[in-house]
């Protein structure tokens, strides 16, 4: 492939919306292209990419430094972004191949399979017509009789191959094995109508406690007048969204706050957003795990029934928003809880999507939207849709870049 035209495809790809935010995404994209065009894609490891691209010492640790895998998981969900737009599907596509971080260029597929298959059909018969094989029969009613017995064997051949083949298939799919992510999904998409996607709205500041009631009361949520969406919901949203879509599910997007208990029993609904979304907070608080506040520690959590006094799923809010996970900054941990619900009062499922912060929330999303990282979950479903499911998810935040989901517990009580 003519180096110039990958190197083309690459401005463009820096100049999008999608990478023009995003300084490390280029400089990572920028450095694994040229090293692959130069020859040297065997150079390109972890730790070279740290020290080269990310100034890190020859001697850090890429087991406590997560710089490099991170810069790569965002990088992934850039270029998924900026090729999931239908102008850019006609491009040269770039990739990183899976398992590491060498970029691969594939041209965009091209139709062409129905005239291949015209060409085929029409070389057939200029072949059989050349080869001047064909012999009349010498009895024009005896060789009618048995071209038609011939075709009529072969219509019953082909139809009992047809049959064979659909019952096979059939029996396959019914004896597989379900993925985690479809037996997750399944009470959605087994309902019949639309499903109500409630997104939360930006809060203004940290949430507080209710007046007169302790540290373990349901936070309160102090909302912004602006009805703008928090990036990383808008990001979990949008894969939400797809996953649904994709199973030819209607769905109708809503603020929370617009939305009532009568449009929850309409049908199924997935609420983005944990302290930002009342509906998150009302409908979780009576299962194991719920969202909390410890307005004296000045944290917000995640809060097991079963051992309330542990603050280890928790965000400080008493420290500035913008020195949380920054650039340059400590590593930290944010979380997220996902929770399946089954409502008795709606006779629907609800589905609660939200992080601590905004990390946990693209997190989630992130893990929702991945088969091979909700497989780590599959012993662990329940067969019967109707039964409650969370899951606790936590995710290291490195240079303000989340990184790759980790379950920390399941709970399906």
């Amino acid at each position: 492939m003519n180096p110039e035209v990958i190197r083309e495809q690459l401005e463009s790809i820096v100049q999008d919306p999608a990478f023009r935010s995003s300084k490390r995404s280029i400089q990572f994209l920028r450095y694994v292209v040229e090293k692959t065009l130069s020859g040297a894609a065997d150079q390109i490891k972890e730790r070279t990419i740290g020290v080269e691209v990310f100034g890190r010492p020859p001697s850090y640790d890429t087991n406590e430094d997560h710089v490099v895998r991170t810069a790569a998981s965002e990088l992934r969900k850039r270029l998924a972004i900026y090729y999931g737009e239908e102008k850019h599907r006609s491009e040269l596509r770039m990739s990183l191949v899976p398992g590491s971080y060498i970029p691969q260029f594939k041209l965009p597929e091209l139709a062409g399979p129905i005239a291949e298959t015209d060409a085929g059909i029409e070389g057939a018969n200029g072949l059989a017509a050349a080869s001047g094989t064909w012999a009349e029969p010498h009895d024009p009613l005896l060789g009618s009789v048995s071209t038609e017995r011939s075709r009529k064997g072969w219509y019953v051949a082909s139809a009992l191959v047809i049959v064979a083949l659909l019952m096979g298939w059939f029996g396959y799919l019914w004896l597989r094995p379900k993925s985690a992510e479809s037996l997750f999904w399944k009470p959605v998409l087994d309902t019949p109508g639309a499903v109500l996607l409630a997104v939360g709205d930006v809060p203004n500041g940290p949430p507080s406690s209710t007046t007169g009631q302790t540290t373990f009361s349901l936070p309160v949520i102090h909302k912004a007048s602006s009805t703008t969406v928090p990036f990383a919901d808008a990001v979990t949203t949008a894969r939400v969204l797809g996953e649904l879509q994709v199973q030819g599910k209607r769905v109708m997007i809503r603020r929370e706050e617009v939305s009532s208990f009568s449009d929850l029993r309409e049908g199924p609904v997935v609420l983005i957003g944990a302290f930002n979304n009342e509906w998150s907070l009302r409908l979780t608080r009576e299962l194991r795990y719920s969202l909390a506040l410890d307005a004296e520690k000045h944290l917000i959590y995640i809060k097991d029934a079963k051992n309330p006094s542990l603050r280890t799923w928790s965000w400080a809010t008493d420290k500035p928003t913008g020195d949380q996970g920054a650039a340059g900054g400590p590593a930290l941990m944010d979380y997220a809880l996902i929770s399946r619900i089954w409502n008795s009062e709606t006779g629907h499922v609800v589905i609660v999507i939200g992080g601590l912060y905004t990390y946990g929330t693209e997190t989630a999303g992130e893990f929702l939207s991945d088969p091979q990282l909700m497989q780590e979950i599959a012993t662990q479903m329940p067969r019967n849709s109707h039964s409650n499911l969370q899951i606790v998810l936590g995710t290291t935040v490195t240079d303000a870049v989340a990184g790759p989901p980790k379950v920390l517990a399941v709970s399906t009580e």
